[in-house]
C-alpha cells in the first residue's frame, strides 16, 4: 500500500510539473486550433502552488523526486512576470498639473438582473464613483433606461460626476427604452469617436470604442472594449449572473484571437499617445493580453500595483481580467482596485501624466 501511494504521488508530481510548464508557455500561441491554449494561463497559479507543495513534501521526505517540481518551477517563472505586481513598493508619484485619472469598470448592467435592479449594487457603484471621481470613466456592460419611471443612469452619472462629455454606444435595445452598451464619460473634450466592429461581450455585438480626447492640451487616443469570454461553462461563469447564450468552442476561440488582433491593429495605427482600457475576460498570462499589450503598452497595475490585482469576484481569487494599458509616453503615477462584496467586477483606476 505504501509503495502504491508513493508511486501515485510520483506520477502526480510529474503530471503537475508538466502542466505547470505548459500553462506558462502555451499562451504564446494563438488559441484557435486547441482549446487548452486559451485556458492554460488561468490555471498557472494553481499548478504553481501544487508544485511548490510537492517540492516541499519531497524535500521533507528526503526523496530525489524534489528535482522534478523544482525544474518545472524554474522553467515556468516567466508566468509570474505578468501575474504578480511589485511596482507598488516604489510608492505613488505626486500628482502634477498635467495629471489625470482614468477608471475602467464592468458594471454588470448596473445591478440589473432578470430586469430587476439590485439597489445595493447601484448604491455601491455611485458611492465608489463619488469617492474616486475619475476624470475619464469607461464602463462596460452599462445599462440605462429613458423611461420616466426607471433610472436614467447615463444622465445621473454625468450630472453627479460633472462629466460634460460622454460617448455611449448601445449594443442592445429592449422595449425602446432599455439600453445596454459601453460608455465613456469625460471631463476632457472629445475630439472624435468611432465604433469599430468587435463582436465582443456576451451578445457578441459589442463594438470597440475609439475616442480622441484633448487631455490638458494633448491629443490622446482611448480604446475601450469588452472582450468575449471563453465561457468555461454557463453554470460556472454565472455564479452571480443570468445564463449566457451558448457559443461554440471553436467559434469562441477564433473570435477571441481575432479581437486581440483588431485591438493590436488599432493601437499600432494611433499616431497619438494611446490608452487601452476594458474587460479582457482573460488573465495576464494569455494570448489576448500579450498580443494587445505588445511592446508599445505598459500595464498600469504592474507599474504601481502590488500583488495579484484581482478584479473579478467569482470563480478564482487570481482573476485579474480588467486592465488599463497606457503606452510608454505616459508615466503611471498611481493605481488602485476598489473591491466590494456587492460588485462582480471591481473598478480599476490609475492616475497618469504624459512624460515631458
Amino acid at each position: 500500500m505504501k509503495s502504491l501511494l508513493l508511486r501515485l504521488l510520483r506520477i502526480g508530481t510529474f503530471i503537475f510539473a508538466g502542466l505547470l510548464v505548459a500553462s506558462a508557455w502555451l499562451p504564446l500561441f494563438r488559441p484557435v486550433d486547441y482549446l487548452p491554449i486559451g485556458f492554460a494561463g488561468t490555471m498557472y497559479p494553481v499548478f504553481l502552488v501544487i508544485c511548490i507543495l510537492a517540492l516541499g513534501g519531497w524535500l521533507a521526505a528526503k526523496r530525489k523526486e524534489w528535482k522534478v517540481p523544482l525544474v518545472a518551477i524554474l522553467l515556468s517563472l516567466r508566468g509570474l512576470i505578468p501575474y504578480v505586481a511589485v511596482g507598488g513598493i516604489r510608492g505613488d508619484v505626486e500628482p502634477g498639473d498635467k495629471s489625470f485619472s482614468i477608471m475602467t469598470f464592468n458594471s454588470s448592467s448596473m445591478g440589473l438582473l432578470f430586469y430587476k435592479t439590485d439597489t445595493s449594487v447601484v448604491k455601491r457603484i455611485h458611492t465608489v464613483l463619488a469617492e474616486t471621481s475619475p476624470d475619464i470613466l469607461c464602463i462596460q456592460e452599462f445599462y440605462t433606461n429613458t423611461a420616466p419611471d426607471l433610472t436614467h443612469h447615463l444622465d445621473t452619472i454625468a450630472a453627479r460626476g460633472r462629466y460634460p462629455y460622454h460617448y455611449f454606444v448601445p449594443h442592445y435595445i429592449n422595449w425602446k427604452t432599455w439600453f445596454y452598451g459601453t460608455v465613456v464619460f469625460s471631463r476632457f473634450p472629445i475630439l472624435d469617436t468611432a465604433s469599430i466592429d468587435f463582436k465582443g461581450g456576451y451578445n457578441r455585438n459589442e463594438d470597440l470604442l475609439r475616442l480622441r480626447l484633448n487631455v490638458h492640451g494633448d491629443t490622446t487616443t482611448l480604446l475601450v472594449a469588452h472582450f468575449a469570454s471563453y465561457q468555461l461553462s454557463n453554470e460556472l461563469y454565472n455564479l452571480s449572473r443570468a445564463l449566457l447564450p451558448y457559443v461554440g468552442r471553436r467559434k469562441t476561440k477564433k473570435l477571441i484571437a481575432w479581437q486581440a488582433d483588431v485591438m493590436k491593429e488599432e493601437v499600432n495605427k494611433s499616431r497619438y499617445p494611446v490608452i487601452v482600457a476594458g474587460d479582457f475576460n482573460d488573465v495576464p498570462l494569455s494570448y489576448t493580453y500579450r498580443t494587445v499589450r505588445g511592446s508599445r503598452l505598459q500595464d498600469a497595475w504592474l507599474q504601481r500595483g502590488f500583488g495579484l490585482g484581482r478584479t473579478f469576484s467569482a470563480i478564482s481569487p487570481t482573476l485579474r481580467i480588467d486592465y488599463i494599458l497606457p503606452d510608454k509616453s505616459f508615466q503611471v503615477e498611481s493605481v488602485n482596485v476598489y473591491r466590494s462584496k456587492e460588485l462582480q467586477h471591481f473598478p480599476l483606476m490609475t492616475r497618469l501624466s504624459l512624460r515631458r
